[in-house]
């Protein structure tokens, strides 16, 4: 797939994420086939991070809201 797509970054975000095993396995095999890996490192993974998103775009819109 990164042949057909150049994908050379990938972000992994999501509860899923929250499991640890999980999360550092996939890391460090997606790391040692050459991806550069974004992970969560202040804001959770999970919907905890949605309110952070929300008031983003509100900051973001406040003149047209």
């Amino acid at each position: 797939m990164r042949k057909i797509s150049g994908i050379e970054t990938v972000a992994l975000s999501g509860g899923v994420w929250q499991n640890m095993t999980l999360l550092g396995k996939t890391y460090q095999n997606l790391e040692k086939d050459g991806f550069t890996v974004l992970i969560h490192e202040r804001v959770p993974a999970n919907d905890g991070g949605i309110s952070l998103g929300q008031a983003v775009i509100a900051n973001q819109n406040k003149d047209r809201i």
